[in-house]
């Protein structure tokens, strides 16, 4: 398996202007026989498993914070119901709850397999990484297969630096934010 992009940009390298499915077919066949190409691995059960917890650790803390927003508003409004607010606080704790629940079932997982329990701790030792941060990391990029440097890292990461110069004419210098759509490390 290769990135999208990278097939996209081969096929145009090889002149192929045309897209369809023989094209494509024919195109990635060539690509194959040219570049020595790195083999899919799938997922581990365990990293799979951390991925989707992870995952519904961010979508639930989103919800949490969206409740609390509500209840926020709702207590600063020129008028409060008090049925709505209750409803607020008991939706509040039941994230809270699930995501207490979260935090159990990530430590499982990392109970089950000690080679990821090691990269987690090793992860940890970053100043400021904790381990949902670590977890998340961790889950997102596989256990860091499929990066044969940093420059990959930092590039699946959306953080890459573009330049934009040719001959005298200076661009401008952005982050590219072309990186993995999964959830924000935190």
């Amino acid at each position: 398996m290769i990135l999208p992009n990278k097939a996209k940009h081969y096929l145009r390298s090889i002149g192929n202007k045309s897209k369809n499915d023989k094209i494509d077919a024919r195109g990635l066949a060539q690509m194959g026989l040219e570049q020595n190409l790195q083999l899919w691995q799938p997922l581990s059960k365990n990293i799979y498993a951390l991925r989707m917890l992870t995952r519904q650790h961010q979508r639930l803390q989103e919800l949490k914070n969206q409740s609390e927003n509500q209840k926020h508003s709702l207590l600063h409004s020129q008028y409060t119901d008090k049925f709505v607010l209750k409803q607020l606080d008991k939706l509040i704790k039941i994230y809270e709850q699930q995501i207490q629940q979260i935090a159990q079932e990530i430590n499982k997982v990392l109970d089950e397999d000690l080679v990821l329990k090691a990269k987690i701790a090793q992860l940890t030792q970053i100043k400021g990484l904790g381990l949902l941060s670590a977890c998340t990391l961790v889950a997102e990029t596989n256990g860091f297969t499929g990066f044969e440097n940093i420059r990959q890292l930092v590039s699946f990461a959306g953080y890459d630096v573009i330049e934009n110069q040719s001959g005298k004419r200076v661009g401008k210098t952005r982050i590219s934010k072309k990186g993995n759509t999964g959830p924000p490390v935190r």
